[in-house]
C-alpha cells in the first residue's frame, strides 16, 4: 500500500510548484531560509458541523504534507495549527490571538463559517502586522465587502450563489417557493439574495426562519402545506435537512413527488439521506465550490487518488462539501508564503499579504487570483442531486 501513497502524492507535488517562486529572489533559497513557518487551520471541526469541517482539515493536512514533502519554504517545514472553532466567533477570537501575537504565524486557512470570520475578522485586521486568511467556504457578502485587507476566500459569493439557487428553482418549473433560513450570518444572508432574486421575477414566497439545531419541523411542515408550496429552499449548512425532510414525507410530501427541495452547503452531504432513511432521495443541493470528484483535469484528480490514498478507498464520501476548496485554499496561501522574501530568517506577514493581492496561485482548480476585495474571480455554483445513497453532481449554474 505504501507505494501507489508515495506515487499519489508525487504526482500531486507538481500541481502549485510552478507557481512558487515566482516572488522575490531572496524568497525561499536554502542561503537565507526562514526560520520558523507556520500557519493555521480553521474550521468547525468538532460539534455540529464536524461533517463540514472533518473533511476540510483532512484536506489542508494533506496538503500541508505534500508541500513539505516538495521541500517547503527553502528547505523549512511549515508547521499545520489546528484551531477548532466549533463554529463560535468568541472561541475563534481566542485561537487566533495566539496567531496575532506570534509572528511566525503567516496565514490561516479559514474560518470556514461566515459567522466567525464577521465576528473574529477585527482582530485579524488590527493585528502587527496583520494576519491574512483566506477561507474555502465563508459566502457571506460582508466577509469581503468591509474592506478588510485580511479577507480572502476561494468559493463564490452569497450574491452569486442567491440568483443562481433561484434561477435553478424558476427553471425547473417553480411557482410558490417557501425560503427558510437557519438564522446565522451565513443562512438568513444566501435566503435574503435568494428571496431577493425571486421578487425581482414576480416568483410568490413565502419567508420562514428556524433555529439551528432543531429537530421538530411539524409546524413548519403545517405551513408548507398551507402555503402549498412546490418548493421547499433551506439556506443551511446541513445539520437540520434530514429532520426537516424527514418531517416532510412524515406529513404527506415526498420530494419529486408533490414537492421539491433545494438546499445548500452542507445540504449536499450523502449522510442526510441515510440518515432521513431515504426522505432525502431525490433533493437537490448547491454548493459554491467544485467537488474535485466531478471535475475534469489532471489537478483535481490526482488530489482525490492521493486523498483516497492517504484517508483510505471510503474517505471521499465522508469529506464534506469542502475537501476540495480547502486544498486549494492551503495551496494558494503556501504559495504566497514561499513568494514572500526572508529578511534575516523571517517572513513577514506584511508581504504574504502583499503576494496574496498581486500573485496568480496554481491549484488542482486551475489558476487562482483575487480581486481588490479578495475575491475570487469566476468561482461556479454547481447543483448535486441526492440519487439512491450519493449527491450527484448535475451541473454548473449561475443566476
Amino acid at each position: 500500500m505504501a507505494q501507489p501513497r508515495i506515487l499519489a502524492l508525487a504526482a500531486l507535488a507538481t500541481v502549485g510548484l510552478a507557481a512558487c517562486g515566482g516572488g522575490s529572489s531572496t524568497g525561499g533559497t536554502a542561503t537565507n531560509k526562514p526560520d520558523k513557518v507556520q500557519i493555521a487551520c480553521e474550521g468547525p471541526f468538532t460539534g455540529d458541523e464536524a461533517s463540514i469541517g472533518a473533511g476540510a482539515l483532512r484536506a489542508c493536512q494533506l496538503a500541508v504534507k505534500v508541500f513539505n514533502n516538495a521541500g517547503g519554504v527553502g528547505g523549512t517545514q511549515v508547521t499545520l495549527l489546528i484551531w477548532d472553532d466549533n463554529h463560535n466567533a468568541q472561541t475563534a477570537q481566542t485561537l487566533q490571538a495566539q496567531g496575532t501575537s506570534d509572528p511566525t504565524v503567516l496565514g490561516i486557512v479559514g474560518p470556514m463559517n461566515s459567522g466567525v470570520v464577521l465576528g473574529s475578522v477585527t482582530g485579524l485586521q488590527s493585528a502587527t502586522p496583520p494576519l491574512p486568511f483566506v477561507s474555502e467556504s465563508a459566502s457571506n457578502v460582508k466577509v469581503t465587502d468591509s474592506g478588510n485587507s485580511v479577507a480572502h476566500r476561494v468559493n463564490a459569493r452569497d450574491d452569486a450563489q442567491g440568483p443562481a439557487d433561484a434561477k435553478f428553482m424558476i427553471d425547473q418549473g417553480a411557482h410558490k417557493v417557501y425560503v427558510m433560513d437557519a438564522k446565522s450570518d451565513y443562512s438568513t444572508g444566501l435566503a435574503d439574495q435568494t428571496q431577493k432574486y425571486l421578487s425581482d421575477h414576480n416568483i410568490t414566497f413565502m419567508r420562514d426562519s428556524v433555529k439551528a439545531g432543531t429537530k421538530d419541523f411539524s409546524t413548519t411542515v403545517t405551513k408548507i402545506k398551507a402555503f402549498n408550496a412546490d418548493w421547499v429552499y433551506f439556506a443551511d449548512e446541513g445539520p437540520e435537512a434530514a429532520p426537516l425532510v424527514s418531517a416532510m414525507k412524515s406529513g404527506g410530501l415526498t420530494l419529486g413527488n408533490n414537492i421539491n427541495f433545494l438546499g445548500t452547503d452542507g445540504e449536499e452531504d450523502p449522510s442526510i439521506i441515510t440518515t432521513s432513511q431515504g426522505a432525502y432521495d431525490g433533493a437537490y443541493a448547491t454548493n459554491i465550490t467544485a467537488d474535485p470528484a466531478g471535475v475534469t483535469g489532471s489537478g483535481a484528480a490526482n488530489y482525490v487518488t492521493a486523498y483516497k490514498a492517504e484517508y483510505g478507498p471510503d474517505s471521499i464520501s465522508q469529506a464534506g462539501p469542502f475537501y476540495g476548496s480547502a486544498y486549494e485554499a492551503t495551496q494558494v496561501l503556501l504559495q504566497a508564503i514561499k513568494n514572500s522574501p526572508v529578511k534575516n530568517g523571517k517572513i513577514s506577514r506584511a508581504d504574504v499579504l502583499s503576494h496574496l493581492g498581486s500573485d496568480t496561485f496554481t491549484t488542482i482548480f486551475g489558476s487562482v487570483k483575487f480581486d481588490a476585495k479578495g475575491d475570487v474571480q469566476g468561482g461556479g455554483i454547481y447543483v448535486y442531486q441526492a440519487k439512491g445513497s450519493s449527491m450527484v453532481v448535475l451541473k454548473q449554474v449561475s443566476g
